[in-house]
């Protein structure tokens, strides 16, 4: 999901009126529910990703990836513990 081969040295950003960051922060909003809803590989969310790659600007989308990957990660460690989340890992290693 997380791209950031085109964002890496990304210079002359535009500043983003509120209306503009607005829109941006409502695409991420509707992906993030589609991407709950549906899965993070549904093809039922591609249409809501352009949106919101088109919306917001290049580090903004590495960073809400960034975000949305990790509160995923934070809820299954809640869910599962931590020490159940590493010996998945270690049997994953043998």
């Amino acid at each position: 999901m997380t791209d950031v081969s085109g964002t890496k040295g990304v210079t002359g950003e535009k500043f983003m009126k509120k209306e503009e960051r607005k829109q941006c922060w409502n695409a991420r909003d509707n992906l993030w529910q589609c991407l709950d809803k549906n899965g993070k590989e549904s093809e039922v969310c591609q249409g809501l990703r352009k949106l919101y790659t088109e919306l917001c600007p290049p580090t903004w989308v590495t960073h809400f990836d960034r975000k949305y990957d990790y509160n995923k990660f934070k809820e299954e460690v809640t869910k599962e513990g931590w020490k159940q989340m590493d010996e998945d890992f270690k049997k994953q290693k043998q």
